[in-house]
């Protein structure tokens, strides 16, 4: 069943119920800060946003995350169905927030479960008002929300103009249980293994003579994917597993290599465990 189609669902108050539960999680980290922050008029999301100071992002994100996630499960609980892909695309241009307000595009795949929904825009007001910090507020906002109200389906931000791209790309995608999920961004083409946005031509050129290097040392350098400016890879040992300084090494020298060329590109080893500098 389409989610429009649903008996219980009102668009509108879900809208609402969505907001509020924003406006609660920003002012629950402004109130932890200040307690004399006890204003006599209730302030809009655009007003909190503005009071959010830097020590107070990495709160503030992690509360509108878990808030919107907990309204997500208690509308599963209360519609007694789970979303898909497909309704999210359908009820977020109605809401009004900034990163999702256009249309989204639906990508295609031979296989159904390689399916995803994409939206590109040239970034929004928010940027401009509140910096790298609102792009981060909206994204937190709806992962929150589609982990809580979806069953496998999971928001990707391939890139952001918040974080130097030249624009903005969200796909929403139905997570496999194997690794890596595939999504690809063009549609009517074959999907790569990533749920991350591609590698451009000039930093894989970039990285060929890096890859040799540690090839001869028998390490794999395997590329994730790029998002929001930053590159997600993963070095593996044909023998053992790195470690302690070597491994260290090896993952510093491969950021200052590929800092010459890209100085405002930032890294991230994607391993699910890397233990570097220790004794273990």
């Amino acid at each position: 069943m389409n989610i429009l189609e649903h008996p219980r669902f009102d668009l509108t108050e879900f809208s609402e119920r969505w907001r509020r539960a924003r406006l609660s999680a920003l002012s629950s980290v402004l109130a932890k800060k200040s307690t004399s922050l006890q204003l006599a008029f209730p302030l809009q999301e655009e007003q909190l946003l503005g009071l959010i100071d830097t020590e107070l992002v990495d709160s503030a994100l992690r509360n509108v995350f878990d808030a919107s996630r907990k309204l997500g499960l208690s509308a599963v609980r209360y519609l007694g169905m789970t979303l898909e892909i497909s309704d999210f695309a359908e009820i977020l241009p109605y809401f009004g927030t900034p990163c999702f307000r256009e249309q989204w595009r639906s990508h295609h795949a031979a296989n159904a479960a390689q399916a995803a929904q994409v939206l590109e825009r040239k970034g929004c007001d928010a940027l401009s008002k509140f910096g790298s910090f609102a792009c981060d507020y909206w994204r937190e906002a709806l992962d929150g929300l589609v982990m809580g109200m979806g069953e496998n389906e999971r928001l990707s931000r391939h890139r952001s103009q918040g974080h130097g791209d030249s624009e903005c790309v969200d796909v929403l995608f139905t997570e496999e249980f194997s690794f890596p999920r595939v999504v690809k961004e063009n549609s009517g083409t074959a999907p790569e293994k990533n749920k991350f946005g591609p590698v451009n031509h000039e930093l894989e050129d970039a990285l060929k003579s890096i890859r040799k290097r540690f090839e001869s040392m028998k390490i794999g350098l395997h590329l994730d994917g790029v998002s929001e400016n930053t590159l997600y890879y993963r070095l593996e040992a044909e023998e053992g597993v790195l470690c302690g300084a070597g491994g260290k090494l090896l993952h510093e020298s491969l950021s200052r290599e590929l800092a010459k060329k890209f100085p405002l590109l930032l890294i991230k080893d994607a391993a699910p465990l890397a233990v570097y500098g220790g004794s273990s």
